[in-house]
């Protein structure tokens, strides 16, 4: 009986030992997903949110512009600040809509450029982050609220409070 015994243990152990090995060996070659990031529009999001900064976005405004689109925000997940940048590109008389393209840094992370199209005033943008296993997130409250579109050439953005960021995984 001792023997039956040992020989199930000794079976377990090197099954144990067999399965661990094979683990780590496929960790080696499999190398976790790369962060990424992205918007989600969310249509008629205004007067809907407290509201914390304001900003204006010019059409192809060059660098040295007085006026910074830029937000920076705690990220949820790290202990880092991020920052969204939204560039005011073309503003589309028939439709009434612009499209933008956004800088989203994340510190430590990656700098993600992107673009968004057929945004109307009132239109709000949610950026997508990286959690920790690099599974994106979105927030239940846009970030930043397009509040008007002038004639086209500057739109001003409402920026909403960090505080009301509810975190959750984006579909």
């Amino acid at each position: 009986m001792k023997r039956w015994m040992l020989f199930v243990l000794v079976g377990v152990v090197s099954m144990t030992v067999s399965l661990f090995a094979l683990h780590q060996y496929l960790a080696m070659f499999v190398a976790p997903p790369s962060p990424q990031s992205g918007l989600v529009l969310t249509p008629h999001s205004a007067f809907k949110y407290s509201l914390c900064t304001e900003a204006y976005a010019f059409a192809h405004a060059s660098p040295d512009n007085p006026y910074k689109t830029d937000f920076t925000f705690r990220d949820p997940f790290r202990k880092d600040d991020d920052t969204m940048i939204p560039h005011l590109l073309d503003y589309d008389p028939t439709t009434q809509t612009v499209n933008f393209s956004v800088d989203i840094i994340i510190e430590r992370v990656a700098t993600f450029h992107t673009s968004i199209s057929l945004v109307h005033e009132l239109d709000g943008l949610s950026v997508l982050l990286p959690d920790l296993h690099n599974h994106l997130q979105v927030s239940t409250v846009p970030q930043v609220i397009v509040s008007s579109l002038g004639t086209g050439s500057i739109a001003v953005l409402d920026y909403t409070c960090p505080n009301q960021w509810v975190w959750k995984p984006s579909h």
